[in-house]
């Protein structure tokens, strides 16, 4: 019973679905990664003019945040989520966003991204996702793909409170957070200047850790 209970969270945690626990699951990410979405849109340094992208990204609250800065300006906000519990859930939240054109956000895989067009994005941010992902170097290729030349790429975590999940079991069928293999990727798909940042949060006082990457003006 427990396994089977360990097993429906960590489902539920890669890909909330419309149920209890996926409303459960919701819930704590508001409370625990809200900041850290909050985090990753600050070390972005997103401008007024900027096309963005978020993938993961959940409730809406680093989509919401990047919205503030793009809305009175050129740039754009796109979302790419695998659930569609979380697209409708975010739909509500950037209600004002997307029926202005500034948002959009779309039900799908990051290991095969619905945008035909290569060097989209000036700025590409994800938070807690990417030990989710089956192909790490499909997935950072096509992230490599649509981001301009130039662009960064941020992602943030709480990987103490990641790596207690993974101790306690509830990634053993859904994901790996190993940040060599996360590292790796990047170096092997063409990223340069990685930079793994680790700092304290001001209010929370949790110990997080943001890698930024950037791709090559040539």
């Amino acid at each position: 019973m427990k396994s089977k209970l360990i097993n429906a969270i960590g489902r539920n945690l890669r890909k909330p679905e419309a149920t209890l626990l996926g409303r459960f699951v919701k819930k704590n990410f508001e409370k625990k990664n809200g900041f850290i979405e909050l985090e990753a849109v600050r070390l972005c340094d997103i401008q007024p003019n900027h096309q963005v992208l978020e993938v993961g990204f959940g409730p809406g609250i680093g989509v919401q945040a990047a919205y503030n800065i793009v809305k009175g300006g050129e740039g754009t906000i796109h979302g790419v989520d695998f659930s569609e519990e979380m697209v409708r859930i975010a739909t509500k939240r950037l209600e004002k966003g997307i029926s202005d054109g500034k948002v959009k956000l779309i039900h799908g895989d990051v290991s095969s991204m619905p945008f035909l067009q290569s060097n989209t994005f000036n700025r590409i941010f994800h938070c807690n996702c990417y030990y989710f992902w089956p192909d790490m170097s499909k997935a950072m290729n096509e992230l490599h793909r649509v981001m301009k030349p130039g662009g960064v790429m941020v992602t943030a975590m709480n990987y103490e409170r990641v790596k207690h999940i993974q101790a306690e079991g509830f990634f053993a069928k859904v994901g790996d957070p190993t940040l060599d293999r996360y590292l790796s990727a990047l170096d092997s798909c063409g990223f340069i200047e990685v930079e793994t940042k680790k700092f304290k949060h001001e209010k929370t006082g949790d110990n997080l850790v943001a890698i930024l990457a950037k791709k090559s003006e040539i």
